[in-house]
């Protein structure tokens, strides 16, 4: 726990700086740099790290999708997308004895999927300006986050129901409903403390707390369909954890799996719903 806690006090103070440039080019390279490491333990996990070549193109791809939305590559977004599958092709002719269809078509779910969920919150960035984007943004991470840890500290202290055994042996019921509750408390507190600050700016903003409370409860449990996803992933493959980078946590990939769910799903509430 106190390599967790350590890693937690050096990761939010961070954390809370990029947000300072949310609306930089610094908030896309912050997230290049996350799916490219995250590419790259995916890649490895699955055992297709061996193939120098298509671990570059694959890992320099997903790093570059957060920039496509720059207005100089805009333009060349289906283009690229074009040229990474027609690389992967082209390798799967040029190994075909070695390499199978299956492979290609999950490195290429790695590539490229997971690197668009998460590249969502640019979208949501840019589509909702500047103040609420920011606020979203911070729901999408506390939503993740916080019911991670609700639900960690619950199902240590008070867990006895598994939740999902054969998959996750540690998440309980107990840790599910911590979490929601961790979830549910931090996002209103969150919301009262941006509602005050945008009245004292003279920006008063309307929030509708119906739609935002169903939002982040079915986001706590998106999260726990993303973590368990990535449980299932790991066990699969024979391993504990996608990386080491982050004492106490794993990977990046072991600490960003509930967003890559969370996010997008977000983006699609705030598209049909009004928060």
């Amino acid at each position: 726990m106190k390599a967790r806690l350590l890693t937690a006090a050096i990761g939010i103070p961070l954390f809370l700086v990029i947000l300072i440039f949310f609306e930089t080019p610094v908030f896309n390279g912050a997230l290049s740099l996350i799916l490219g490491v995250a590419v790259y333990e995916l890649l490895q996990t699955a055992q297709y790290g061996k193939r120098k070549l298509i671990t570059v193109v694959c890992v320099a791809f997903g790093a570059l999708l957060p920039w496509f939305e720059l207005p100089l590559l805009k333009p060349y977004r289906v283009l690229l997308l074009f040229a990474f599958a027609a690389f992967l092709f082209a390798a799967l002719l040029r190994w075909h004895d070695t390499l199978r269809t299956e492979q290609v078509s999950q490195i290429f779910f790695v590539s490229v999927v997971y690197p668009i969920a998460l590249t969502t919150l640019l979208y949501i960035r840019d589509d909702f300006g500047a103040s609420k984007a920011l606020y979203y943004t911070v729901l999408i991470f506390l939503c993740a986050w916080m019911s991670d840890a609700g639900a960690y500290f619950a199902g240590r202290f008070f867990g006895k129901r598994k939740m999902a055994p054969n998959i996750s042996p540690n998440k309980t019921v107990e840790g599910l409903i911590g979490g929601i509750l961790a979830s549910l408390i931090s996002v209103v507190l969150v919301t009262f403390g941006y509602s005050a600050l945008m009245s004292y700016l003279g920006e008063p903003v309307s929030i509708n707390y119906l739609s935002l409370t169903g939002a982040s409860v079915l986001a706590t449990f998106v999260g726990v369909f993303g973590d368990l996803t990535a449980s299932i992933m790991k066990r699969q493959n024979g391993i504990k954890d996608y990386g080491s980078i982050m004492p106490g946590h794993g990977g990046v990939v072991d600490r960003f799996d509930s967003v890559f769910f969370v996010a997008p799903f977000f983006y699609v509430w705030l598209r049909f719903f009004v928060i």
